[in-house]
């Protein structure tokens, strides 16, 4: 992609907005979703699912929006990020390179962090929260002020980036804060090349501090995943627990609270609302024959809220007992223990520090971003 012209990149991302467009016109929900033209994605979800738990949809892709068999395709090693021969499907809009966002599954296992891990992402997380709340006045916004430049700050701390260093390495992962929307919502152009480019310059800065590709690799995965799926954890928390007043209360009041109110938010707004796949090799599901190659999209946030699995599916409530909320592909699954250890422990601080925190204004969501539905301006006073 960084070899495109301008003129051939901008060309590829119009013709394929102008298919997606096209085929909304005719009501194909996922061709909807992927316009990402609405601030409430969900009635396109419900739409998903009356056309089938698994359908195929005019622009050639299976879309998964039932909770059962989006299960099943998650755990299936027979879908992955990448075809067999490590090629994208034809709906793929924007791969970069530099990111290891082609990575296989089956690498995920030798980068993966130890449990006890997480500890550690906390303590960072408690010291790493609390100077930024004292940076803070009264009225601040909580996305742009606190939720990003604390998941920047900890992942900054973990990494041992020097401290000269740290304010290009904010710039690259807020560059990057729409890759995961870029590889199936053509972008603007000078956002495109942005990304491409913050790519390359923040896999130059992370190779300086190791010589170990594993560690490379699980570096560049958190700060171009790990740093938004934090964010916007913390971000969706606060949101869901400011908007029932009772509950923040008792939330408040009960600590033991807190990772079920993380949890619960994974599965009411999660910071991954789609994730597409690619079948490696001929795949039938529930009947429906799945060819090699053949792209599958799991719309995570709509099974989350499948009727058929879980009681008045739309309600937050971290008192609920049932399956665990579905967080994506081998990616997601990567960075959610820390971004969970970071969301709880930056959670915990607002509540404590901010008794009187509310919100001060409507929230604005990142436009063409249907897998991130990030918010980009939270404000709230204390």
């Amino acid at each position: 992609m960084k070899d495109l012209t301008d003129s051939e990149l901008g060309g590829m991302m119009q013709l394929v907005r102008g298919t997606q467009w096209y085929v909304g016109m005719f009501g194909d929900p996922y061709a909807l979703l992927l316009r990402a033209q609405t601030d409430d994605p969900h009635p396109h979800y419900e739409l998903a699912r009356e056309q089938g738990a698994l359908h195929q949809n005019p622009l050639g892709s299976w879309v998964c929006a039932g909770y059962e068999p989006a299960a099943r395709i998650l755990a299936d090693p027979r879908f992955d990020t990448r075809t067999a021969d490590g090629g994208t499907p034809p709906q793929h809009v924007l791969a970069l390179d530099d990111t290891f966002l082609g990575l296989d599954r089956a690498a995920h296992d030798r980068i993966r962090e130890a449990p006890e891990a997480a500890e550690r992402h906390r303590e960072i997380a408690e010291r790493v929260g609390a100077d930024l709340l004292d940076t803070l006045g009264t009225r601040f916004d909580l996305a742009a002020d606190f939720a990003t430049p604390f998941a920047t700050g900890v992942l900054a701390d973990l990494l041992a980036v020097p401290p000269a260093d740290r304010p290009d390495f904010a710039a690259h992962c807020a560059a990057l804060g729409n890759a995961l929307d870029a590889e199936v919502c053509p972008q603007q152009l000078a956002p495109a090349r942005a990304l491409i480019t913050a790519a390359g310059r923040l896999r130059e800065q992370l190779a300086a501090l190791t010589r170990d590709e594993d560690a490379l690799t699980a570096a560049m995965l958190a700060a171009v995943i790990g740093v938004q799926a934090t964010s916007s954890l913390v971000s969706n928390a606060v949101l869901a627990l400011l908007a029932d007043p009772a509950l923040l209360d008792e939330v408040r009041a009960d600590p033991g609270l807190l990772p079920q109110a993380i949890d619960e938010t994974l599965r009411h707004d999660p910071p991954v609302h789609l994730c597409p796949l690619v079948a490696r090799e001929d795949v039938e599901i529930d009947g429906h024959l799945i060819t090699a190659d053949s792209q599958v999209v799991v719309l995570l946030a709509a099974a989350n809220r499948d009727p058929k699995v879980f009681a008045d599916p739309d309600r937050f409530d971290p008192h609920r007992v049932g399956p665990a909320a579905l967080r994506g592909t081998a990616h997601h699954e990567l960075v959610a223990p820390p971004a969970k250890a970071q969301a709880e422990a930056a959670l915990r601080l607002l509540l404590d520090r901010l008794p009187r925190l509310r919100q001060d204004g409507p929230i604005v969501r990142r436009r063409r971003a249907p897998v991130s539905r990030a918010i980009a301006r939270f404000p709230v006073t204390a």
